[in-house]
């Protein structure tokens, strides 16, 4: 099974993490057209909803290449815990989920003064091409153009990741801007 790997904030490398058998997974960056897609395979245990992921045995060399990749969170044993259909990195504030869940299709979450905007987002390939252009949400639009002017009046939270997993759910791990009036 392959995830997403999708970290809350800047300083850990989008990703993704593929489960070749009960005990191996392979940990990689997205695949990019004339780019050097890093791959390591590493065992892991799974207990329960827990998954440990053993980094003994990592190489010099794959030790600076995961370093250099972002992903140092891999040098040191990792501890998952697998909530539904996501496995949940909360040292690392990183959720993974299903690739197939959304490679197709994926949200960026709007909520404005608690009423919910959901915008599709393009997907591209592997060169950077568009693969789908999502249509714009013309209630979202006219939201936001009937408050541009007043903004200095509302407060603005961002969440990404974890954090807007925790907060709003599975299918908003992509983003989920929230924008409230102040009192």
């Amino acid at each position: 099974m392959l995830y997403y790997g999708i970290s809350s904030d800047s300083v850990h490398s989008g990703h993704q993490l593929e489960f070749k058998s009960d005990s191996v997974l392979e940990i990689s960056t997205f695949p990019r057209h004339m780019s050097h897609q890093f791959k390591l395979t590493m065992n892991y245990k799974r207990t329960g909803n827990r998954i440990k992921i053993i980094s003994r045995n990592i190489s010099s060399s794959d030790s600076i290449e995961l370093s250099n990749q972002g992903f140092k969170q891999f040098l040191n044993e990792v501890v998952l815990a697998i909530d539904n259909k996501a496995i949940v990195d909360t040292a690392s504030k990183i959720v993974y989920v299903l690739y197939k869940d959304f490679s197709k299709k994926y949200y960026l979450t709007y909520i404005i003064d608690g009423k919910t905007y959901k915008q599709g987002t393009s997907l591209s390939d592997a060169y950077g091409l568009i693969k789908n252009n999502s249509k714009d949400n013309e209630a979202l639009k006219d939201k936001m153009a009937s408050i541009k002017d007043d903004l200095q009046n509302y407060s603005v939270n961002v969440y990404k990741g974890l954090d807007a997993y925790n907060k709003f759910g599975y299918d908003s791990v992509f983003g989920v801007i929230e924008l409230r009036r102040k009192n």
